[in-house]
């Protein structure tokens, strides 16, 4: 009894600070706020008083499921047609994205002690949350570059992404309040999906998808959404932030201080790399708006080397 209270107290003294730093982020505007809060605060407390702490991986693969469905219900028939349309020139412009995110990779590697399965994973734009999770499950990779890059870079994008599309043409978009949970009229409420997120799990698992919990609920849910035809219910802000904490703590409890600092030396690397996918993203973005004619914001926001996940979160 007294082991499983000491547990839960050391729960508590992680997730709570994650909480308010989660909050302290969201206030400042930074994208997957509860997530960076979650990982900063594992990280901090790690190295200065539980060095040894792990989260629980079962709350970690519960929440991908969460963020899963969150980011799945985003794909309707709508994108569907749009991708039909557009299929040639987005895989273009995607594929051109990663040669030179592959070649940045590259270069990190051969100027730093990192290994190049590390630097790509670190430079590749898919985001931190899955490049974290792909990292986790190659014993190569180390998740403190990853962690380092993928942060640097998510800063970088953060501040000159909206500076950049606040000068282009199109329409602004409006953040939600801290605890807004957006109505659709007559959507299916979320908690009929569980069922489907969990067969997405294990058909993921069974298909050898990579990060199988996260994006197994990612391809069900999208295939119901496209199947169904009408929109699905968002899932509540507090549950979605409370999944952000817990993948957040368990990615921060990956890190390691020595290796963590030695990793310092690809910041450099990453930030001139960040810049040029940067200005690759807006060039490629004036020509798919050339194109297939939608706004240059549209464009540029699709194309900016940043991950599904956070764009969705």
């Amino acid at each position: 009894m007294g082991t499983g209270n000491g547990t839960r107290w050391r729960l508590l003294f992680y997730a709570v600070p994650a909480a308010l730093a989660g909050t302290l982020l969201f206030l400042a505007r930074l994208p997957i706020p509860f997530m960076l809060g979650g990982i900063l605060t594992a990280a901090a407390l790690r190295f200065t008083r539980q060095p040894g702490f792990q989260w629980p991986r079962p709350w970690r693969e519960l929440c991908l499921s969460i963020v899963g469905y969150g980011i799945g219900l985003h794909f309707t028939r709508d994108t569907v047609h749009a991708l039909a349309a557009q299929t040639a020139g987005v895989l273009g412009a995607s594929i051109l994205c990663i040669a030179l995110a592959i070649v940045i990779a590259y270069i990190t590697y051969r100027h730093t002690f990192a290994n190049l399965l590390s630097c790509v994973l670190g430079q590749l734009p898919g985001g931190l949350n899955l490049m974290m999770l792909l990292a986790e499950e190659d014993p190569r990779a180390d998740a403190n570059v990853v962690v380092v890059e993928q942060t640097t870079r998510l800063f970088l994008v953060v501040f000159f992404v909206p500076v950049l599309a606040s000068f282009l043409p199109g329409t602004p978009v409006n953040r939600a309040g801290l605890f807004d949970s957006p109505p659709a009229e007559g959507a299916l409420t979320w908690l009929v999906l569980i069922p489907v997120c969990a067969f997405g799990v294990f058909a993921a698992r069974r298909l050898h998808v990579p990060t199988p919990t996260l994006m197994g609920p990612i391809l069900a849910t999208s295939a119901f959404s496209v199947w169904y035809g009408a929109p699905l219910q968002q899932v509540p802000s507090l549950i979605l932030y409370l999944a952000q904490i817990s993948v957040g703590l368990y990615m921060g409890c990956m890190l390691d201080k020595e290796r963590l600092l030695r990793a310092r030396a690809t910041v450099s690397f990453c930030v001139l790399g960040t810049l040029a996918l940067i200005a690759v993203s807006m060039a490629v973005a004036a020509g798919l708006s050339r194109v297939y004619g939608f706004d240059l914001v549209t464009a540029f926001l699709a194309m900016a080397p940043g991950g599904i996940a956070e764009m969705c979160l």
